[in-house]
């Protein structure tokens, strides 16, 4: 009678286990991305690009590397965080004499593109002019050149220089 109890008491804890539903983080969204017609032995590579334009290191662990996905016509998803710049950049073996004799991790982000999600999206490449991508996009998502990243480390330059001269000026009129 015992050990009836406990089969019993253990179904029941394994039933309320399995009905209880899991949260869905609220921070991460699935990015589909696919090109048009395939490619063949060529990945979409993802990039956080969260702190400026990152580093195009691809090696597994790498800092702001996020990991990559087959490329093809079908598409595949990527779970990337939600309100975060990720640079995808699809790598085709053939290309890398060209990428690096072009300049490496420049020509990388100049053919690479900048996504922002909102929620779930899918960008589709549909094709390529100089090597950079032509795209299609649907869902929740912001689409950019990831040259992007370049403008606001620009930016942010230029305004603290501003700020500097300001502040001479500022100190050279008090002191007249």
């Amino acid at each position: 009678m015992r050990s009836n109890a406990r089969v019993k008491t253990s179904v029941l804890c394994l039933l309320a286990i399995v009905s209880v539903s899991l949260p869905v983080q609220a921070d991460d969204a699935t990015l589909r991305v696919s090109i048009e017609g395939g490619s063949f032995n060529s990945k979409f590579k993802f990039w956080d690009a969260s702190e400026g334009c990152p580093s195009y290191n691809d090696i597994p662990g790498a800092k702001g590397y996020l990991g990559g996905v087959r490329a093809s016509d079908s598409g595949a998803g990527k779970k990337l965080a939600v309100g975060q710049p990720v640079h995808v950049f699809m790598f085709r073996p053939k290309d890398t004499p060209g990428i690096s004799a072009a300049g490496g991790y420049t020509e990388i982000r100049r053919r690479a593109l900048e996504v922002v999600l909102m929620g779930d999206a899918e960008l589709r490449y549909t094709g390529f002019e100089d090597h950079v991508p032509v795209w299609e996009s649907s869902g929740e998502i912001a689409v950019q050149p990831a040259t992007a990243c370049e403008a606001d480390a620009d930016g942010q330059a230029v305004e603290s220089e501003s700020e500097t001269e300001s502040e001479a000026q500022a100190e050279a009129g008090s002191e007249v």
